[in-house]
């Protein structure tokens, strides 16, 4: 089937939140601020593999189950500082995609990242690979974007699996079960499987496996700035209901930041909510991305 992008006054006519359509809660974008558009669309685009399109006036990258929203601003600083640590993507071959990843000259980082100076020399020392990056095992790959903007890679189980596919967020905390805790109060989650001393995870409803929290592993004694302003500027949950959402939310004392919109001009008049997590992350709730004409 083909799709054609409307442009200005519609959403994209065939959207990519094709997962889990029935869910409550999904991950749907990421609002990022960019010091240059065209560099991050050669990474998003050119490298990454996704789908550059416009939504009313902002240059979005289109993935299976995510949109990237690029607003040409330069950023206060990376994700790095923050509570969120990066975006998950699902892959067929991880180190192909880790090689091709570096062959463009994007920097190959960690994941549980130790302070800088420590996590310079973890990857100054990493004995060398056959594939020419650290892609542990084959299975997962962490890369640094343009602006300090990071991402996983992960091996997708799926048979005949798609290229790439939006898969997961990750937060980096040292309280990281009272966050993992407080989204899963807040999106109805339910606790995810393989808890560790340094991991906790939690399932949105109907989707399953979707968001980690881990312990940072550098300086107990860090306090995240604000998401707001930096690289990624917020996340974005598409809500299914979410006037009855927000007021939820209230009625459990979490209350939003941007009160709930019917119609958000500066969203393609999509519905729109904005609150924040205890420790800085701001978080967009939105219905009608996934809106198909």
């Amino acid at each position: 089937m083909r799709c054609a992008f409307l442009f200005l006054a519609a959403l994209p006519a065939c959207s990519q939140l094709v997962s889990h359509p029935d869910a409550p809660v999904r991950i749907g974008h990421y609002h990022l601020n960019v010091a240059s558009v065209d560099a991050h669309k050669k990474f998003w685009v050119d490298t990454l593999g996704g789908k550059p399109i416009q939504f009313g006036d902002i240059d979005v990258v289109e993935f299976p189950d995510a949109f990237i929203f690029l607003r040409e601003q330069k950023p206060t600083g990376p994700a790095r500082g923050t509570a969120f640590d990066h975006i998950g993507f699902a892959v067929p071959d991880v180190p192909a995609m880790a090689m091709k990843l570096a062959a463009a000259g994007y920097q190959e980082t960690t994941g549980r990242e130790p302070k800088p100076a420590a996590a310079t020399q973890q990857i100054n020392e990493a004995p060398p690979s056959k594939s020419g990056t650290s892609a542990v095992y084959g299975r997962f790959a962490y890369f640094l974007g343009p602006d300090g903007a990071k991402i996983e890679l992960v091996t997708s189980g799926q048979k005949d699996a798609p290229p790439i596919v939006a898969h997961h967020i990750h937060f980096i905390n040292k309280q990281y079960v009272e966050m993992q805790q407080w989204y899963m109060k807040t999106f109805n989650a339910t606790l995810g499987p393989n808890q560790t001393d340094f991991y906790i995870g939690a399932a949105l409803p109907g989707v399953g496996y979707s968001l980690n929290f881990f312990r940072w592993e550098g300086d107990q004694s860090i306090t995240h700035v604000p998401t707001a302003g930096r690289v990624v500027d917020h996340v974005g949950f598409e809500v299914k209901n979410l006037e009855g959402f927000t007021k939820e939310l209230e009625s459990k004392g979490i209350h939003a930041v941007r009160p709930y919109r019917k119609s958000d001009p500066a969203m393609n008049n999509i519905a729109t909510a904005t609150i924040v997590d205890p420790w800085g992350v701001s978080i967009e709730l939105t219905e009608g991305l996934d809106k198909k004409d």
